[in-house]
C-alpha cells in the first residue's frame, strides 16, 4: 500500500451563525498542502409518508441560492441531541407533523469535497397534525405529493435500480431546476434519493 496522507492540524479563518471556515493542512509525500473545510456537524432528512402514500415535502425560500427549493424537511443536529430527536424535532416544526414509526434508512458525508457535514436521513411513518412550528427566518410552505407523479418524468430506469439510486443521489449536492404543478423552482436530489429507498423498501 502507498503512503498514507497526515493531518498536521487545522485553524479558524472566519465563523458564522451556523458554519465555521477551517484550514486545515496536511502532508502527503513530501509535499504539504491546506485545504478548506466547511465545519458544520451532523443533519438530518425525513421523509414523511402518509397512510394514502404521499409524501410530506417543504417548499423553501433559501436565500443562499435566492429561490424557492423543494425539498425534504431537514435541519441540523443541536448540541446535545440525538440524530433521531432532531428528526421528530424538524418534521414538527417544519411540517406539523408528528411520526408514531421513524426509521433510520442511511447516514452519509453531504458534500466531503469542502465540509464535514454528516447527514442522517429517516422514513416517517403514523403521521399526525401537531402544528407546525418554523423558525422565525424559515420561509415554508407545505407541499403533499404523490412520488410516483414527481418522478415520471424522469428515466424509467430508476425504476429498477431504486435502491442503488437512492445511494448514489442522496451523496449527491447538486439540484435540477424543473417546473412543477407547485411553482417554477429547485427540486433536491437528495430529497429524491430517500423517495428511492421508500419505494424500494415496499
Amino acid at each position: 500500500m502507498g503512503e498514507e496522507p497526515e493531518t498536521l492540524g487545522e485553524r479558524e479563518l472566519c465563523r458564522g451563525r451556523r458554519v465555521s471556515l477551517r484550514s486545515v493542512s496536511f502532508r502527503y509525500g513530501p509535499s504539504t498542502f491546506e485545504a478548506d473545510r466547511v465545519s458544520f456537524g451532523s443533519s438530518v432528512v425525513i421523509l414523511p409518508v402518509l397512510d394514502d402514500g404521499r409524501v410530506v415535502l417543504v417548499r423553501q425560500w433559501r436565500p443562499a441560492v435566492g429561490s424557492w427549493v423543494l425539498e425534504a424537511p431537514a435541519g441540523r443536529v443541536e448540541p446535545g441531541e440525538a440524530p433521531a430527536q432532531a428528526a421528530e424535532r424538524e418534521l414538527e416544526e417544519e411540517t406539523g407533523y408528528s411520526a408514531s414509526s421513524l426509521e433510520e434508512l442511511y447516514s452519509s458525508y453531504v458534500s466531503p469535497g469542502y465540509s464535514d457535514e454528516v447527514q442522517y436521513a429517516y422514513l416517517a411513518r403514523g403521521l399526525r397534525r401537531v402544528g407546525a412550528r418554523p423558525e422565525e427566518d424559515e420561509v415554508i410552505r407545505v407541499v403533499e405529493v404523490d412520488p410516483r407523479e414527481y418522478l415520471l418524468p424522469w428515466n424509467s430506469s430508476f425504476r429498477k435500480s431504486r435502491m442503488f439510486s437512492a445511494l448514489v443521489l442522496s451523496s449527491m449536492t447538486f439540484t435540477c431546476s424543473r417546473s412543477t404543478p407547485w411553482g417554477w423552482g429547485f427540486a433536491s436530489l437528495g430529497g429524491l434519493g430517500i423517495f428511492l429507498v421508500a419505494l424500494g423498501k415496499k
